[in-house]
């Protein structure tokens, strides 16, 4: 069948539109929707290397900032005792009691326990009597015991800003008798010791116009444990992961 100039022109265009038809939907609308695809997901990569950025910026400094609180952590626990035995804390409170050649009797040590270490108090220590410079040694370290008063002023609650905390500790108990200036330079000694946190909750005195004095005195021992480096270990375990 012969086919008339018009009829060719109508069937090459409907062709020509059968072409289209096809490219578009198989080839052309497939790209569109790949293209929108790799958008999104350069939209997304672009989001996450933003929120990486941030961390990233936000961690600048990060070692000399571990440093510096590890330094701190270290600086306090070198005001606490190490962790002992209680045949070595009583080896250490011997010796420190025959520095002032005070004789103890009756030494009783506690079981490993804890204590509620309330607040660190750095300020001036104002010493004036003996009751003051005996009651002093109980709130250096803001130790909580049996006998704390529930009835704290206001003002006495603000210094717990930073919460009360566990610390590993000994109750030490024992009668002594010493001169009483031996009692009195012990009980300065306590002050100014690296070891801040050997702290008397209680002291008595049977007569304290004798040349040798008696009483008995409660000590509280407390301890911190040494932590590792964090950075240090975290390089250990990076070794042996590789």
């Amino acid at each position: 069948m012969k086919l008339s100039y018009r009829d060719k022109v109508v069937l090459i265009v409907l062709l020509v539109i059968a072409i289209w038809v096809v490219g578009v939907m198989y080839f052309i609308k497939p790209k569109f929707e790949e293209l929108d695809t790799a958008n999104k997901e350069y939209d997304e990569q672009v989001t996450l290397l933003n929120k990486k950025k941030d961390e990233i910026k936000q961690d600048e400094g990060l070692k000399e900032k571990v440093n510096t609180a590890y330094n701190e952590v270290v600086a306090l626990a070198d005001n606490f005792y190490d962790k002992m035995t209680t045949d070595e804390v009583s080896t250490t409170i011997d010796n420190i009691l025959d520095e002032d050649e005070i004789t103890n009797a009756n030494l009783n040590i506690s079981q490993y326990s804890q204590v509620t270490l309330a607040y660190i108090d750095n300020s001036p220590q104002a010493i004036s009597t003996d009751v003051d410079r005996i009651a002093s040694e109980s709130q250096k370290l803001g130790v909580d015991t049996a006998a704390e008063d529930e009835n704290a002023s206001d003002e006495e609650n603000a210094a717990l800003s930073q919460g009360p905390v566990l610390v590993p500790a000994y109750t030490i108990d024992f009668n002594y008798s010493c001169e009483l200036e031996n009692l009195q330079s012990f009980l300065d000694k306590l002050l100014t010791r690296n070891q801040k946190s050997l702290v008397v909750t209680s002291c008595s005195i049977t007569d304290i116009n004798e040349d040798v004095i008696e009483g008995s005195m409660t000590l509280v021992l407390m301890m911190m444990p040494r932590m590792a480096n964090p950075l240090e270990k975290n390089a250990e375990a990076a070794a042996l992961a590789s």
